[in-house]
């Protein structure tokens, strides 16, 4: 189904990125309600790791450990796998609001959220298995012979083409509103009727890995400057200093800024995650139903989908 799907070279990917993140806002722009899904997943993110930092505060502190062993269950055995589901959720409603928009329909949050809400089962079906592909995939061995390299680079691979199959699910789930086993013959369809303009993009990981070179310059400096004001705060305060190689420093703006950088690299990848939706929904109507779309928005639309132009501009 996927014999097309390849990568771009690497700065073709961050290229891409930039584009996407900045055109999204000019569809987010057209109906406020399309960002919603994204804020509440930024949330849930960042309420995940607070309180999973939180725990680890009560251990290096000594303090209230009882109460930070019951928070990191909860966000262990409750929170983390629920977030699988919370989030292909949020992306059916995104999907379905985004839909709308382009097909000149305008509906609330609450309106993509009840939607959804007849789909769940099917939904549930697919953060299942993104719950599985993703835990194989960080099954990597550490085998450095042949057979090691090999199920290694299946398992890149997988989780690479599950990534984009399960972006094209959505859609297709939130549109079609039909049972899994009805929708396979539609995304196989799908590839048979990729207009020849968008052959180049169909099967394209345009994202993947980016985020983590957006973010990891970010991550260095941010700990840079903890480690800084930590040197400082160890010449005055000493009950919170830790010694490495010689090197004194307090352990708590270190801890802060690690926080932070957890935080800001979480809501980055939220974003990029919510123009994934965003460009596959337009993809998928724009070639399962090309006639839905509005007329004023079919050519900034095909501009857009194919990267060749800023959106908004004649």
């Amino acid at each position: 189904m996927f014999s097309q799907f390849h990568k771009k070279p690497f700065k073709a990917r961050i290229k891409d990125t930039g584009y996407l993140l900045k055109n999204s806002f000019v569809i987010i722009g057209k109906d406020s309600d399309i960002i919603k899904p994204t804020i509440r997943m930024a949330i849930y993110s960042v309420v995940l790791i607070t309180l999973f930092f939180i725990s680890l505060l009560t251990f290096f502190t000594g303090s209230f450990v009882g109460t930070g062993i019951l928070i990191l269950l909860f966000v262990v055995f409750i929170l983390f796998p629920f977030k699988f589901f919370y989030y292909v959720r949020q992306k059916a409603n995104q999907s379905w609001i985004v839909y709308n928009t382009i097909t000149g329909k305008d509906i609330s949050y609450a309106d993509a959220h009840a939607h959804t809400r007849l789909q769940k089962s099917r939904l549930r079906i697919v953060a299942i298995v993104d719950v599985v592909v993703k835990f194989f995939a960080g099954q990597r061995t550490q085998d450095q012979g042949i057979v090691g390299f090999l199920i290694n680079l299946f398992l890149a691979a997988l989780l690479e083409i599950w990534d984009l199959l399960s972006h094209y699910m959505i859609p297709a789930i939130v549109v079609e509103q039909k049972k899994l086993r009805e929708l396979i013959p539609k995304i196989k369809e799908l590839r048979q009727n990729v207009p020849a303009a968008l052959v180049g993009v169909f099967g394209i990981d345009f994202v993947g890995n980016v985020v983590g070179f957006i973010v990891i310059p970010l991550y260095f400096f941010v700990l840079l400057v903890g480690v800084g004001i930590g040197w400082v705060v160890a010449q005055f305060e000493l009950s919170t200093a830790i010694t490495l190689g010689g090197f004194a420093f307090s352990w708590v703006p270190v801890f802060i800024a690690f926080y932070f950088v957890v935080v800001i690299g979480t809501v980055i990848r939220k974003m990029v995650d919510s123009t994934k939706v965003i460009y596959f929904t337009i993809f998928y109507t724009a070639i399962m139903h090309p006639k839905e779309i509005t007329a004023d928005m079919r050519t900034e639309l095909t501009h857009y989908l194919k990267m060749d132009k800023q959106i908004g501009t004649k």
